[in-house]
């Protein structure tokens, strides 16, 4: 749109500066000058229709004010009209009915200071017949203007439909999450228990022992039949299936790698002696560095982050720290509640806000004597 705005200015302040000479336009000094500035305040039609108006709409008064007769000059008149409809088009109505007013007024004006100089002569007709042909372009742009609001209008509430319909599709599958975590572990402790049962019978009453047995491997296949159907509901459309292996922490060069890619500086430091620990700790440390330097790229404008991570006897800690200096929240986002939530399903501790020494840092401990 700028380009042709541009071109369409370029192209009337041609014509305006043609007419300058072949009408004769006296004096030139003076209006070859003003046509050339109003002309080109046309490439600002959209952005500040009212300003380009006022500005036409005073030239016209300064030349008429200076003996030019503006009666055998077409462009002039079409420079107006084109700032009459942009004034009606991408204006409220309101500021519309000024802008206008504006151009009405600034046309009598012209007129009437031309009558007075006696450089053209008017009826009285002349002037609603013409005031009316040039707020023509403006109520036209008026229609126009209130059916483009009105698209984007409902182009606008479509998106935020759309967006409500994810957020509302986010919430459910977190609620099926939670669900899938309470079924699984109810079956469990049930199978822990009947399992218990069951070896008591054994060493006394082995016969007795079957009931539990099968009800342990009742409950088992009930749990699966759950889980699986919990966990189609959670899936994606066209995500990968089951058979891609889970991110591990050796994983965690390549996303570093990725993310320095995408133009992000990631400093991955290993203390310790790392070794095989549980896949569920494994994951859910890889889930927490990834979503921390995410967080890092969106909120800190992709600063330079460190991650450590400790192997320390008992525990793995984690700590994501980057240089920005944007403001977050650190209660707050689903990023950093879903960080904290599996976390605290391991029994370990997540803390999360801005660092003494400047930046943001992202800091959790995962016990391993618990998951073992």
């Amino acid at each position: 749109m700028k380009r042709l705005d541009l071109g369409i200015a370029l192209a009337l302040t041609a014509w305006l500066l043609a007419e300058v000479w072949a009408e004769h336009l006296h004096p030139t000094w003076l209006a070859a000058p003003l046509l050339t500035v109003a002309g080109l305040s046309l490439a600002w039609r959209r952005s500040r229709p009212i300003v380009v108006a006022v500005i036409i709409v005073t030239i016209m008064i300064v030349l008429a004010a200076a003996g030019m007769t503006l009666h055998s000059a077409v462009s002039p008149v079409v420079a107006l009209g084109l700032a009459s409809w942009s004034v009606g088009a991408y204006e409220s109505r309101r500021r519309a009915a000024v802008g206008l007013g504006i151009i009405l007024v600034g046309l009598w004006i012209s007129m009437g200071v031309d009558a007075a100089r006696g450089t053209d002569h008017y009826v009285s007709t002349d002037y609603p017949w013409i005031g009316a042909i040039l707020l023509s372009p403006g109520l036209c742009g008026i229609a126009f203007g209130a059916r483009t609001r009105s698209l984007r209008a409902a182009e606008t509430r479509s998106k935020e439909l759309e967006l409500e319909r994810r957020e509302a599709i986010a919430a459910e599958r977190a609620r099926i999450a939670r669900e899938l975590h309470d079924v699984i572990a109810h079956s469990v402790s049930v199978m822990t228990v009947q399992a218990g049962a069951a070896e008591e019978m054994l060493k006394h009453d082995p016969a007795r022992a079957v009931a539990p047995v099968q009800a342990v491997q009742e409950t088992g296949r009930q749990a699966l039949v759950e889980m699986k159907r919990l966990v189609g509901v959670l899936k994606d459309v066209g995500e990968d299936d089951d058979r891609a292996p889970q991110p591990r922490l050796a994983d965690l060069q390549q996303l570093a790698s990725k993310l320095r890619d995408a133009g992000q500086q990631v400093d991955l430091r290993v203390e310790g002696e790392p070794r095989e620990m549980p896949l569920g700790v494994e994951l859910s440390a890889y889930r927490v560095v990834q979503e921390a330097l995410t967080n890092t790229l969106k909120h800190a404008g992709g600063a330079p982050a460190t991650v450590t991570i400790h192997y320390g006897e008992h525990e793995l800690s984690i700590e994501v720290r980057d240089e920005g200096r944007a403001v977050r929240e650190s209660n707050g986002g689903h990023g950093l509640a879903g960080m904290r939530e599996r976390i605290g399903i391991f029994g370990g501790t997540f803390q999360a806000g801005p660092h003494d020494e400047g930046g943001f840092a992202v800091h959790a401990v995962l016990p391993l004597e618990r998951t073992a």
